[in-house]
């Protein structure tokens, strides 16, 4: 789970407040007291069938997988609030900002519930984009503030021009009433917008790839994220998403980058499951 060359030791994973975890393709899913193996062993089939998505046990974009390695980018899970964890621990070993954070609250089996989306599809979705794909390709799919990749471009056009500008430290929207309104669906010029207006470019970037490729799925297509979608999204089915906007489409099915192309997670991952022997404990680690 850990190469002897790795700034996360299995006593740094405990400093930080982590007390179990499991890695699949050398990616590791961290997990405080409160996270059930349940929950980890979920989220980590989920990650399991986002980069094999095709379920050959192989990973579909070796280069992907490659970089996320170099860089130890990890999912990091909590039960109920990220102050379960020592970010002053993550942050000594360089490593706090190759991570995203998972609740175990958020994380269900049923991505398709009318009430609740399962959040470690989006989550883990985001590791991989942020950094391997936005780091192995970055003129293609850079994912950062000042990136000016095909992706962000994209990301404009579909927001009806750059929608984010930074005054006095804070990020801020230029359309700032579109999500009030919930007029992105039948707007002529936008179908993205991100809600949060404490979001950065580069957090909308990566919400923006998350849309496309979730919607490509139809995983958006029920009453509950059809309504999520007024105010946000609106190409939320494979067909909207080719004809509203084909520069994202294209992107996201070209072969050469290798994305999901069979189905959306289900936390079944049929070449070999992640069980509960595949967990690894730090409780008495000194």
């Amino acid at each position: 789970i850990f190469s002897s060359d790795s700034k996360m030791s299995f006593a740094a994973a405990k400093s930080a407040g982590f007390t179990k975890g499991t890695s699949v393709f050398g990616i590791n899913i961290l997990a405080t007291t409160g996270v059930s193996e349940d929950k980890l062993i979920h989220a980590a089939n989920v990650l399991a069938e986002l980069i094999d998505n095709d379920e050959n046990g192989e990973t579909d974009n070796s280069c992907v997988v490659k970089k996320l390695n170099e860089l130890e980018a990890f999912v990091s899970m909590y039960n109920e609030d990220e102050s379960e964890i020592s970010m002053e621990s993550l942050k000594m070993l360089g490593s706090e900002g190759n991570s995203t954070g998972l609740g175990a609250f958020e994380t269900t089996v049923n991505y398709e519930s009318e009430n609740q989306h399962d959040a470690s599809i989006e989550e883990i979705f985001h590791l991989i984009t942020q950094f391997g794909y936005s780091k192995m390709y970055p003129a293609i799919f850079g994912e950062s503030n000042e990136s000016e990749s095909l992706l962000a471009k994209a990301m404009d056009v579909a927001g009806g021009g750059r929608q984010t500008q930074f005054t006095n430290g804070t990020w801020t929207y230029n359309n700032t009433d579109c999500a009030n309104t919930g007029k992105v669906g039948d707007s002529t010029n936008a179908w993205y917008f991100y809600e949060y207006n404490t979001a950065d470019y580069a957090s909308m970037i990566a919400k923006y790839i998350y849309w496309a490729v979730s919607s490509s799925f139809g995983m958006h297509a029920n009453e509950s994220w059809q309504k999520k979608a007024q105010t946000e999204w609106y190409p939320d089915t494979k067909e909207k998403l080719q004809e509203q906007d084909p520069i994202i489409y294209n992107l996201i099915n070209d072969p050469e980058y290798k994305f999901l192309t069979y189905k959306m997670p289900s936390a079944n991952y049929s070449f070999q499951s992640v069980v509960s022997n595949d967990i690894v404990y730090f409780w008495f680690v000194w």
